[in-house]
């Protein structure tokens, strides 16, 4: 496995809402207060800037302010902070991950650029280039993610992207098991790989995956770090781990429903929604984005009372 110079990549790392007014003016307190919430909870680390935090929707002088803020308040909870430096082109891609490693964040996430689909090749190139252009010291966490660009980071290709020293971990977010799997399978007793969401860590660290990304956890963190930390000894089979991922899929089952409004479109105001359950305060989504409606929020709250109830027993 990788070694990190920084704090490891592994455990649960739930997302970071981006925290805005109602005039759609960040709130970095907001930041930071959810940033001081996972750490009271015992998570081992988080993520800033993934697609759910709004990482589309910031200007420069904005992502450094929250980076700034979001590393200050990791150190503080003595926590690791992953931040996403995914952007629409390459040059401001470089900028965000040397802005985050020089500013002492222990990982940075990337996707290959959005906006017009990429072909495989060009997605190589960039994670390489964008790689090279850092010190060394920060861990990169590649995300494959295909509805934002258009590819599909294959097994073959993480074989060839393992060649670059600072590619230590990676954020798998296709979660069909033919692909997923593969890639676990090929790769991961080489890098540390993340599941997509909290639930469907269950399967992957069966197969090797070392962390998850937090999503659904925001309904019950301790609950949400357990599972993982349980899951990771290989106590797949205990009472309180099944209870515990029946509770947590129950949740993202229910916002992927025909009658709830697509995650795709809604993603952050579903991560708003949820983290408000573990006290954050994101307020709405920058436009053209949304919240979820009052009544698809009354659903998420009906769906997280399991994992909730579970928490209430730690």
């Amino acid at each position: 496995m990788p070694e990190f110079v920084r704090k490891p990549l592994a455990g649960l790392f739930p997302l970071v809402p981006l925290s805005l007014d109602a005039d759609e003016e960040i709130v970095l307190e907001g930041v930071r207060d959810s940033i001081g919430l996972l750490g009271a909870s015992g998570v081992p680390g988080c993520i800033v800037f993934g697609s759910m935090g709004q990482m589309t929707n910031v200007s420069p002088d904005e992502f450094d302010a929250v980076c700034d803020t979001a590393v200050e308040a990791a150190h503080e909870a003595g926590i690791a902070v992953v931040v996403g430096s995914t952007s629409a082109y390459q040059r401001e891609a470089i900028r965000r991950a040397r802005y985050a490693e020089r500013a002492g964040a222990d990982g940075s996430m990337l996707a290959a650029p959005y906006a017009l689909p990429v072909t495989p090749d060009w997605a190589m190139s960039f994670f390489v280039e964008v790689a090279e252009s850092l010190d060394g010291d920060m861990a990169l966490m590649l995300y494959n993610y295909g509805p934002l660009n258009g590819v599909n980071i294959t097994a073959d290709m993480w074989e060839r992207l393992l060649e670059v020293e600072n590619i230590k971990s990676i954020k798998e977010s296709n979660l069909a098991l033919p692909h997923a799997d593969q890639v676990l399978l090929t790769i991961a007793d080489r890098v540390n790989v993340f599941s997509g969401n909290d639930p469907g860590f269950f399967h992957s660290s069966m197969l090797g995956a070392v962390g998850a990304t937090g999503i659904f956890s925001w309904a019950g963190l301790k609950t949400g770090n357990k599972f993982v930390e349980e899951c990771r000894k290989g106590n797949h089979n205990d009472p309180w781990v099944r209870k515990a991922f029946a509770a947590i899929q129950g949740l993202s089952a229910s916002i992927r429903r025909p009658d709830m409004p697509s995650m795709l479109s809604h993603e952050h105001g579903y991560l708003n929604a949820i983290s408000e359950l573990g006290g954050a305060t994101p307020g709405a989504p920058r436009k053209p984005y949304r919240p979820i409606p009052d009544a698809a929020v009354a659903e998420v709250r009906k769906a997280a009372a399991a994992v909730q109830t579970l928490e209430a027993e730690l």
